[in-house]
């Protein structure tokens, strides 16, 4: 028997109207009032992307570092999104966080089973890092990433290394001065700078921290995150400054405005390269200043 192909009775155009167009993922960070926001920036290739080709395309084994500023719910919002769809992809590996500290990690791995209730009692959360902020994240992660890490230092560490003037800081000396002033400002200037030192060995200790965690939790396939704030994934400042060859990427989330040059977002920097591999731009956001 023969068989002939069968003409279609629509035709491609009518079938487009017909099926419904799939959502991207950055359709719900648009805003009128801010045209680079729902766009990625490649740095590197100073180009125009979208994020479901930077996921597809981020190799098996590596991490992606998501660089947030933390009271910008569209960050946790588009963080869980980004789980969501790897997960979908069947591409999810882990999914470190800068917000847990070591100890809590037998509580993650317990809920991660299922042996312990998804609840910030439960999960010990710490309140520095409202659970409302979170909870999307979090939830997102414990149930579809193989491991959520615990990546940061606890309380009493990170007083061990503020009191511990011999830990050594291997930072260049431009490093230094600019992180220095970075931490002056963060402290609203009220911090008096003797004690600015102290700081950047907490610093620089979470940063290992984190660093450890990684290199810790490394799958071979699928792809990894770590959530954590803008500096500690930024490459002049954060983990790739101290371990470049970190198998990583940095995907900054920068809240936009009217401007609608990509390159003036860039962070300052003591360095003339980018301090990310991507930008992704949220809507206007007003961050409140705590000074």
């Amino acid at each position: 028997m023969t068989w002939y192909p069968i003409k279609p009775v629509i035709s491609l155009s009518l079938l487009s109207l017909v099926l419904p167009a799939q959502a991207g993922l950055l359709d719900a960070y648009t805003s009128e009032s801010a045209p680079l926001a729902g766009k990625v920036w490649d740095t590197q290739q100073r180009r125009f992307t979208n994020l479901e080709s930077v996921l597809e395309q981020t190799p098996d084994g590596s991490w992606l570092l998501l660089g947030e500023t933390h009271e910008n719910i569209d960050h946790h919002s588009l963080q869980t999104d980004i789980i969501n769809f790897l997960a979908s992809k069947d591409r999810l590996a882990n999914v470190a966080f800068e917000m847990a500290h070591s100890a809590q990690q037998p509580l993650l791995d317990g809920a991660n089973s299922g042996e312990i209730e998804v609840t910030p009692e439960a999960l010990d959360w710490q309140a520095g890092w409202p659970w409302e902020w979170y909870q999307g994240p979090v939830t997102a992660a414990i149930n579809l990433a193989d491991r959520v890490v615990a990546a940061d230092l606890t309380r009493e560490q990170k007083m061990q290394a503020y009191g511990d003037s011999s830990l050594n800081v291997p930072a260049s000396q431009p490093y230094r001065e600019f992180m220095l002033d970075l931490l002056f400002e963060s402290h609203c200037g009220q911090m008096p700078k003797s004690q600015l030192g102290s700081m950047l060995r907490v610093q620089y200790s979470r940063d290992r921290s984190m660093i450890d965690a990684i290199n810790n939790n490394t799958a071979e396939s699928g792809v990894s995150l770590l959530i954590a704030g803008t500096v500690h994934t930024r490459i002049d400042l954060g983990l790739p400054y101290w371990e470049p060859d970190l198998n990583s990427k940095t995907l900054l989330m920068l809240a936009a405005d009217k401007d609608s040059d990509p390159a003036s977002y860039y962070p300052p920097s003591y360095s003339d390269k980018p301090v990310a591999d991507y930008i992704v731009f949220t809507p206007g956001f007003d961050y409140q200043s705590g000074c």
